[in-house]
């Protein structure tokens, strides 16, 4: 094979690599920040298990959907009232409780409209059967994933006899054994840690603007030749460069996730979400001109501080566990870095293989610039107007 040949191969290499990024960000636009739409509380009452759980609106209609019916619409807040029987009804036929090996029946007390950060939901409260004064275990089987894809993720909490306990529910871990009384500390925090890692993988609009910032870096890997043809000595500028501001962007967003935790500031949802597109935007317009020259790392670390109220708000959705509050916290910040650098190891490697020379390189940060800006446009309209 000739040099020309390995050459267009990996010019379509180059290309292919590129559009696919370009469509993974168009995808993304549909998926930043999705969370979980059910959360479900577990509880005792004057010696009785208690149960909470909350479903999002506009999945009622796929919770509710009868065979041969299939992709039902959401129902108006209006007629929820009226629909108290049948989500009960399917609440009690999906959802099963069991308390040391015996199956708990559950008693439709109350139904009430509450909002989360992603919309609003319907609340129903159920009553159990009396506790026995040492129960050991609890079984939970949660079966509605079996009915619908898009029923997501639940986040669970179970508050009894002194114990806490979180932990999140989906289509692979439908049915969960808890433990009372035992040592909670290290289960709690791997799921946090497990949790934080997994915000930032699904969290694209985060990556992104990590991402964009560290493109410039590519530049810095070129190896120019002397006047014999010699390569020049390996620098490490690309390096230095990746570590300033990956390690900004991490000290800011730790502080505002903990100050936003701990409750010492807080700032409208939409808000958040509206300034951390407008942060990928101006990360991608710094990329594509040369007459301002502004420092990768203070950009990373300003706009970081917005990012970690983001942050924040994964994690009160998981619910941070008041028994091991300092614990699950640190947990979860260093899920997120762990998953961050994953994410960028993962794009870098393949970017640099591909895009050897410097024409290739100015042309990924180039191309790959317009798309995250057209990309970073489009969330932040979405984010004003919703």
């Amino acid at each position: 094979m000739t040099r020309s040949e390995i050459g267009n191969i990996l010019s379509g290499l180059r290309l292919l690599f590129t559009q696919t990024l370009i469509l993974w960000g168009v995808c993304a636009t549909a998926l930043a920040h999705q969370t979980g739409n059910s959360y479900l509380t577990i509880g005792e009452a004057d010696g009785r298990l208690q149960l909470e759980i909350d479903f999002i609106v506009r999945d009622l209609g796929n919770l509710l959907q009868t065979p041969g019916q299939p992709n039902e619409p959401p129902p108006a807040p209006d007629k929820l009232l009226s629909l108290q029987g049948p989500i009960t009804k399917a609440i009690q036929k999906s959802l099963t409780i069991a308390v040391d090996e015996q199956a708990v029946p559950l008693e439709f007390l109350t139904q009430s409209v509450v909002l989360h950060n992603d919309g609003l939901y319907v609340r129903q409260r159920f009553l159990g059967g009396t506790l026995p004064a040492d129960v050991k275990f609890i079984v939970v089987r949660y079966e509605f994933f079996t009915q619908n894809d898009k029923l997501g993720r639940a986040f669970f909490k179970l508050v009894m006899r002194n114990d806490e306990i979180s932990s999140v529910f989906d289509q692979i871990n439908s049915v969960q054994r808890f433990a009372l009384g035992e040592t909670k500390r290290w289960s709690t925090i791997g799921l946090f840690t497990r949790e934080g890692a997994k915000h930032i993988w699904e969290g694209s609009d985060h990556l992104l603007f990590l991402l964009t910032l560290l493109l410039p870096g590519l530049m810095l890997t070129i190896r120019p030749k002397d006047v014999a043809g010699n390569l020049a000595p390996v620098n490490r500028a690309a390096e230095k460069f990746a570590l300033k501001v990956i390690t900004a962007f991490t000290i800011a967003h730790s502080i505002t996730l903990a100050c936003s935790v701990f409750g010492w500031v807080s700032l409208p949802d939409k808000l958040i979400e509206s300034l951390i597109a407008f942060s990928i935007m101006i990360s991608a317009l710094l990329n594509l001109q040369t007459r301002f020259h502004i420092s990768h790392w203070k950009m990373a670390f300003f706009f970081g501080l917005i990012h970690g109220m983001g942050f924040a708000n994964g994690l009160k959705e998981l619910g941070l566990s008041s028994s091991y509050f300092l614990e699950t916290l640190f947990a979860f910040n260093l899920g997120v870095e762990f998953g961050q650098l994953c994410a960028v190891i993962l794009v870098a490697v393949p970017v640099l293989l591909l895009a050897r020379q410097g024409e290739a390189k100015r042309r990924v940060i180039r191309y790959g610039s317009v798309s995250v800006l057209l990309i970073s446009m489009v969330w932040l309209a979405q984010r004003l107007i919703a």
